[in-house]
């Protein structure tokens, strides 16, 4: 699948995951399933989102939302794009062909697409036809050639199109005209399971349609949109994302006058709502949740994200050496730091034991045996094997001291607690780990895409699709492995799994692409945190979403 970036761990944990397969329709329901052993309780696998005919609504209103960081890249598709917030803010905003349900299943989205079809299987060709009332909100019409320079922007073909991602386009021999501009015919070279991850969100072709387009036409602006909604103003001053009712919009019309995103650091999010300044807030951790948990005209909804906290690694500087990478897989104890996220939350976290499949996914099974287990004394004996010597409290090798970094975002609290939980593990193994604190809008662009750290803590989202998280394992320098390692064993593996259309057949291809990324020390997952979120009990169609699922903007709004 596709998987969105998330501000490293804001005291607002988010985390990477793929979509809870498995996941039931949208709910209205309390707080959670049963209890375990400790009291704590197991989370609902379904949504909670206040789920109220749009008949029940008021007419306008103002909706306030924090983000966790000021977004500077609005092309989804662009590196430095696949932000969660911005996400968020694109499904109001931008044409999703597939849209994710409640169940983790893709629907087609009839606003933009009437019909899509796979018409043959060799070559696997896909038709689609365009909605003929799509158009961009200039009044121009969507057609097929806003699908062809999708494709010819994110085949890899060109370098100069820095893309998150190739998966998928990378397999597409052709998109053609059909019987008019608003009919499409996709037509693979290799088959593509996963063919409904791909134009979502799909640009203009007059906005993208040369690498400089493609790279700068989105940042830190929005010149051509199609969504029930339209950004309004970016106010980098007052860190505010406006979006309002797009007259141009031809589908079902919004509720609200307005939606007011505001970037929000740290804490300040939970502060805000506590004030009543925003309407909604993420509640992940321990220290957030309690101080929500007993507010005044409040209310808790909870749910399983899609979305996993992990650590992960760069071959830039001293962690190029694979079997370092190894030790500290083995030194770490991940279940200690899933409990730093869970603290006294009243939900259980466990590990995760898999870096494809979350644990409500059918394919999920732990391959953590024999490269990811926690293991002191084996840590210990692949150091002493790879050179680094005990010499006082750190090892040494030819005079160099085993001594690294982890990057964390300034005011990431979480990130700074698993931080130190895990410097003292790697202490108790002769290994320095060093936090080095940066700007919270630096964190990505700076350091994590071009891969400038040793470790780094942040938090993936997916987007309901497998496949479009490949490039997270895959061999080169571009899309999302950005600590660049990888082997070309993986890269055979996951293109027989993308090209796999029996799922058990997949998923156990997919299981094998998991084995061997622990094998190469490539991340750690730690753990899927779930969706706990506080708002205002008025605030309807909207709060703990299951899995993936995309958020309907035409249906959010507040009761009378």
């Amino acid at each position: 699948m596709k998987h969105r970036k998330v501000l490293a761990l804001t005291a607002a944990l988010a985390g990477f995951a793929l979509v809870a397969t498995g996941c039931s329709s949208g709910s209205n329901g309390g707080s959670g399933g049963g209890s375990d052993d400790s009291g704590k309780k197991t989370l609902p696998t379904s949504a909670q989102i206040n789920e109220q005919p749009v008949s029940d609504l008021q007419d306008g209103g103002t909706l306030r939302l924090p983000i966790s960081q000021w977004i500077t890249q609005w092309n989804y598709n662009q590196v430095d794009g696949a932000l969660v917030d911005a996400s968020t803010i694109e499904q109001a905003t931008m044409p999703f062909i597939y849209v994710i349900d409640g169940k983790g299943a893709p629907q087609l989205d009839t606003d933009y697409v009437s019909k899509a079809e796979a018409t043959s299987d060799d070559p696997l060709t896909i038709e689609y036809e365009i909605n003929p009332k799509a158009k961009w909100n200039d009044g121009s019409p969507i057609t097929w050639k806003d699908f062809e320079n999708e494709w010819k922007a994110l085949n890899g073909s060109n370098q100069d199109y820095l893309v998150g991602s190739t998966t998928g386009y990378e397999d597409i021999a052709s998109v053609t005209k059909g019987s008019s501009d608003q009919d499409v015919k996709v037509v693979f070279d290799k088959p593509f399971s996963d063919w409904k991850s791909l134009f979502s969100p799909l640009y203009p072709a007059s906005q993208t349609g040369t690498p400089e387009q493609f790279n700068e036409a989105y940042k830190g602006k929005v010149p051509l949109s199609s969504g029930p909604y339209k950004v309004s103003k970016l106010d980098e001053t007052a860190g505010t994302v406006t979006i309002v009712p797009d007259e141009n919009w031809w589908g079902e019309k919004p509720k609200l006058d307005q939606v007011i995103f505001r970037s929000l650091d740290g804490n300040a999010d939970v502060d805000a709502y506590l004030n009543k300044e925003i309407d909604s807030v993420l509640t992940t951790t321990s220290e957030r949740f309690d101080r929500v948990k007993d507010a005044k005209d409040s209310k808790i909804y909870a749910s399983t994200s899609a979305q996993y906290t992990h650590v992960d690694f760069s071959s830039k500087g001293i962690l190029k050496d694979k079997q370092l990478r190894l030790a500290i897989q083995h030194a770490v104890n991940r279940e200690a730091l899933a409990q730093v996220i869970g603290g006294t939350l009243p939900y259980k976290l466990g590990t995760l034991d898999n870096h494809i499949f979350l644990s409500t996914d059918d394919g999920y099974q732990a391959n953590t045996d024999p490269n990811g287990t926690f293991d002191v004394e084996k840590a210990k004996k692949i150091l002493d094997d790879d050179g680094w010597k005990t010499d006082g409290q750190y090892r040494k090798k030819g005079g160099e001291t085993l001594s690294l970094s982890i990057t964390i975002p300034s005011g990431a609290t979480a990130s700074q607690k698993l931080s130190e939980v895990m410097q003292q593990q790697l202490k108790d193994v002769g290994i320095e780990l060093k936090l080095k604190s940066v700007a919270v809008d630096d964190f990505f662009e700076q350091y994590v895409t071009p891969g400038n750290y040793d470790m780094t803590i942040f938090v993936w989202g997916g987007t309901g699709f497998h496949s479009g998280g490949a490039s997270i394992y895959q061999t080169g320098d571009t899309g999302q492995n950005y600590g660049r390692i990888g082997d070309e064993s993986i890269d055979k593996l996951i293109a027989q799994a993308i090209a796999e259309p029996d799922t058990d057949k997949a998923n156990a291809i997919w299981n094998k692409v998991d084995t061997q990324v622990w094998a190469i020390g490539h991340s750690m997952p730690i753990t899927a945190k779930p969706a706990l979120v506080a708002q205002n009990p008025k605030l309807a169609n909207y709060g703990a979403f299951a899995g993936a699922q995309n958020i309907d903007w035409t249906k959010v709004g507040f009761t009378k």
